[in-house]
C-alpha cells in the first residue's frame, strides 16, 4: 500500500512503494519548497503519531480476529476468508506501516540494496493480496448464493481461490525487484527509490498497476455482488408464497423469506459487502488522487499538499477498520452486538416448541 505521491517525496518517506515519486529537478525544487512548510505545520509529527495509532489498532485488532477464528471449534468457509483477510492486514501493519515508521526516524535508507528490493517487493505483494483476497471472497459468496448445491460439494474451492489470489500477488509484484533499488537522490539523501532513467516511465507503470490493483478488481466485485443481490431478490419473490405458509413466515431450519437462503449466508453477504465498501472508501481517494497527480492535472497549491497528507493514510486505515467490521458481525467477538440480536430474536424462540427452538439454534453454523 503505497501511500505517497510525487509531491511528498522525502517529506513523507512512505515505504508503500509503487505510487511513489519521480526525481527530476522540478520535483526536487518543489520538495525543498514544501519541506519548509512541512516543518512549520508540524505535519511530520502528526503523521508519525497517526502511523503509530494505525499500527497499534491494525496489529491489535487483527490479532484479536485471528485468535477468535483460531479458537472456533466449527470453522466455516467464511471463517477461512476472514482469517486470510486478517493475515493480510496483519502483515500490512508489520511490513508496510512499521517500515514507514522506522524510515521516518532514520531518514536515509541504511540497509543494503537487496533489503530495499525485498521490502519493496513484499509491500507490493500485500497491496495486491489485500485486493485479490476480497475478489476471492466475492467469488465464493457468489457460488454460495447462486449455486448452493455445488457450493456444499466443493469445499476445496476456498483454498483454491486464496491460492490463486496469493500466487497472482507474488507474480504481479516481480517487476518491483527490478524497478526499485538503493540510490542517492539529487538532494543527497540515500533512499530505497525507483531506478527510472526518465520520469515518463511513471505514467504507464502507474496506470497499469492502478488497473490491476483497483479498477479491474472493483469491476469484478461490483458485477458479482450485483448478481448475488439480484439472485437473493428473485429467490425471495419465487418462494414468498411457500415460506409464508409456515408459522411466522419462517421454517424450522433457520431459513427466511429470502428464498431458502439461510440467515447465516445473508449475514455473510452483508459482512462481505461492508468490507468491500470500506475498501472502496479507503482506496478510491488515493488512486484517483494519484492518477490525477501523475498526469499533472492537480494544481501546485498548499491545499493539494494538505489533501495528499490526509489521503495517503487512508489505505492504512482500511487494514485497521476491517477488524472492527468483523467485530460488529461476529457472534462471539463482540457480545454487546450479539446480545441485542438475541433480544430481537428471543420472542420468536419463546413462541415455539422446545424441539423447534432447538433446531433454530442449531441452524446458525455459518455465522461469521
Amino acid at each position: 500500500m503505497l501511500y505517497k505521491f510525487k509531491l511528498l517525496k522525502s517529506l513523507t518517506r512512505s515505504t508503500l512503494p509503487f505510487l511513489l515519486e519521480p526525481g527530476d529537478q522540478r520535483d526536487q525544487f518543489q520538495l525543498e519548497r514544501y519541506r519548509h512548510l512541512y516543518r512549520l505545520t508540524t505535519c511530520e509529527t502528526e503523521q508519525l503519531v497517526t502511523l503509530w495509532i494505525l499500527f497499534i489498532v491494525t496489529i491489535a485488532g487483527n490479532a484479536t480476529v485471528l485468535f477468535s477464528t483460531w479458537r472456533r471449534k466449527r470453522k466455516s468457509r467464511m471463517t477461512y476468508f476472514v482469517t486470510q483477510l486478517a493475515i493480510t492486514d496483519s502483515f500490512t501493519g508489520l511490513i508496510n506501516i512499521m517500515t514507514d515508521i522506522i524510515w521516518r526516524y532514520t531518514g536515509d535508507f541504511m540497509a543494503p540494496d537487496i533489503v530495499c528490493r525485498v521490502v519493496r517487493y513484499f509491500q507490493v505483494v500485500l497491496l495486491y493480496a489485500s485486493t485479490y483476497v476480497l475478489v476471492s471472497l466475492s467469488i465464493d459468496r457468489y457460488h454460495a448464493i447462486v449455486y448452493p448445491m455445488k457450493f456444499f460439494q466443493g469445499e476445496r474451492q476456498a483454498k483454491v481461490l486464496i491460492g490463486v489470489a496469493w500466487s497472482l500477488s507474488f507474480l504481479f509484484s516481480i517487476p518491483t525487484l527490478i524497478i526499485f533499488g538503493k540510490r542517492q537522490l539529487s538532494n543527497g539523501e540515500v533512499q530505497c527509490w525507483a531506478l527510472w532513467p526518465d520520469d515518463s516511465y511513471w505514467i504507464p507503470y502507474m496506470t497499469v498497476v492502478a488497473f490491476l490493483v483497483y479498477f479491474i478488481p472493483l469491476i469484478i466485485i461490483s458485477v458479482i455482488y450485483s448478481i448475488v443481490i439480484r439472485t437473493i431478490w428473485v429467490k425471495s419473490k419465487a418462494q414468498a408464497v411457500m415460506i409464508s405458509s409456515c408459522p411466522g413466515g419462517k421454517t424450522s431450519t433457520g431459513y427466511t423469506r429470502r428464498g431458502f437462503i439461510s440467515r447465516a449466508k445473508v449475514k455473510a453477504i452483508k459482512y462481505s459487502i461492508v468490507i468491500i465498501l470500506a475498501f472502496v472508501l479507503c482506496w478510491s481517494p488515493y488512486f484517483l488522487f494519484d492518477i490525477l497527480d501523475n498526469f499533472n492535472i492537480l494544481p501546485e497549491t498548499k491545499e493539494r499538499f494538505y489533501a495528499s497528507v490526509i489521503i495517503q493514510n487512508l489505505p492504512a486505515l482500511n487494514s485497521a477498520i476491517n477488524p472492527l467490521i468483523y467485530c460488529f458481525f461476529s457472534n462471539s467477538l463482540c457480545p454487546p452486538f450479539e446480545e441485542r440480536r438475541a433480544q430481537r430474536l428471543g420472542g420468536t424462540f419463546r413462541d415455539r416448541s422446545d424441539g423447534r427452538q432447538e433446531m433454530q439454534v442449531l441452524s446458525k453454523p455459518e455465522y461469521i
